[in-house]
């Protein structure tokens, strides 16, 4: 996961959540990602990739 510093950094200038908004959506982002990888992942062990 990305430091909070590095991710409030990508946001947009006028980006108006909360810190605790903030850092859900970090979360959330970082669960994805980590979907996403696996099932990269499964498809590289199976071949399809």
């Amino acid at each position: 996961m990305i430091s909070l510093k590095e991710f409030k950094k990508a946001l947009p200038a006028d980006c108006n959540l909360t810190e605790e908004e903030i850092l859900k959506l970090r979360e959330n982002q970082d669960k994805h990602a980590e979907i996403f990888f696996n099932m990269w992942l499964e498809d590289r062990k199976k071949g399809n990739i």
